[in-house]
């Protein structure tokens, strides 16, 4: 049977172009997540994994980047790419797979499009049953919620430009004052940080670990220094059931997600889904002892191919240093 020929490779690495340069956090994290899926992408029998060259800054071979990426995916039958959801780029990205041809092995492009929105998702969520965080746009009426606001973009990745504010009138007017009107807001909501590593198909999902998330505050901003893979227990179950309920909210999830949250007295409330790898991923393999791209590529064959409940579920720390960007 002829091996499976897989394109795996990060944008940003290969020298995708760019509106603005990927903060330096960012960067990192998509060298040891590429670094961390090659590996497993190798260790697979009967598949044969390719990879684009990276680029170190070179604003030259930019103009090339469509070509390459062209050839690469005309000599693979699948392909893994590895890219932020903001500015569309990783729904772009779907969509050229699908366009040429190839198997993705992702979300649907619209389950990206959702996903890529605070304010799509949220809402997406919460018709679906979904406890998530209230998000607000900076022209519509607030509830008068004492206490911290925090403001995103609403187009944005990770932790890059998360702030918190003392209330809302503090939020409101930062976001008049620096014209930021591609901004969320939400009320603070007080907890742990956590997430969930899983995995998606036709609206059913399975957990690979859940997450202990370490973020830092400097100068009223958010940095996210690492997860301690399966650090979280979920001893009742009500993980999994959030699980299940975001995969049934965004059916055409599928493969590998990481849906952030905060654990709060009440129960977990979702603050991001990431139709992506997350930081996470780098540590699964070791912390379940499974090779996790397998199960994703295993989900080919369908639903009945989900794998099991996960039994070994060890802490394995992913450190992303001091966060600065």
């Amino acid at each position: 049977m002829a091996p499976l020929k897989v394109l795996a490779f990060d944008y940003a690495t290969a020298g995708g172009p760019m509106s603005r340069r990927l903060p330096q956090s960012l960067r990192r994290q998509g060298d040891m997540l590429l670094q961390a899926l090659q590996a497993d992408l190798r260790a697979m029998p009967g598949v044969e994994l390719t990879t684009m060259t990276p680029v170190l800054d070179a604003p030259e071979a930019e103009p090339a980047f469509g070509a390459r990426l062209d050839a690469c995916m005309e000599a693979a039958d699948a392909v893994w790419p590895l890219a932020s959801e903001s500015e569309g780029l990783l729904e772009r990205l779907s969509h050229e797979v699908l366009r040429a041809n190839r198997i993705l092995l992702g979300s649907a492009p619209g389950a990206v499009r959702v996903a890529a929105s605070k304010l799509t998702v949220a809402r997406a969520l919460a018709d679906g049953g979904v406890p998530v965080a209230a998000t607000y746009s900076p022209h519509a009426v607030l509830p008068d919620v004492a206490g911290a606001w925090v403001v995103k973009p609403d187009d944005g990745a990770g932790c890059f430009d998360i702030r918190l504010f003392s209330d809302r009138a503090a939020a409101l007017a930062w976001i008049r004052g620096a014209a930021a009107e591609a901004y969320v807001l939400q009320p603070f909501i007080a907890g742990k940080l956590g997430s969930l590593s899983i995995l998606c198909c036709d609206g059913v999902a399975r957990v690979l670990s859940c997450n202990l998330e370490r973020v830092a505050m400097r100068n009223n901003r958010f940095h996210f220094l690492g997860s301690t893979v399966n650090g979280l227990g979920d001893h009742d179950g009500a993980l999994d059931r959030l699980a299940q309920q975001v995969a049934a909210a965004i059916p055409s999830l599928w493969g590998y997600v990481g849906v952030d949250f905060v654990l709060t007295e009440r129960g977990a409330v979702v603050l991001d889904v990431n139709p992506r790898l997350t930081a996470a991923y780098a540590g699964l393999h070791a912390s379940i002892g499974s090779n996790p791209a397998a199960m994703v590529i295993e989900l080919l064959k369908g639903p009945s191919a989900m794998p099991g409940p996960v039994s070994v579920r060890r802490a394995v720390s992913v450190d992303l240093g001091d966060g600065t960007d």
